[in-house]
């Protein structure tokens, strides 16, 4: 997977991106940010108890 991102950045870098790849990035970075997120959450919850 982080394999296929490496790729799509460079072929978005070289203007060959189609709005797949543009699409799939946004959702690879949303899922990233989702766990970065949940992880956040949590550890917060955590730490009150």
């Amino acid at each position: 997977m982080i394999k296929n991102i490496k790729k799509i950045q460079r072929d978005i870098k070289s203007r060959k991106a189609t709005k797949a790849t543009n699409g799939m990035q946004l959702i690879a970075n949303g899922i990233a940010l989702l766990k970065k997120g949940f992880g956040l959450v949590f550890s917060e919850i955590f730490k009150k108890n």
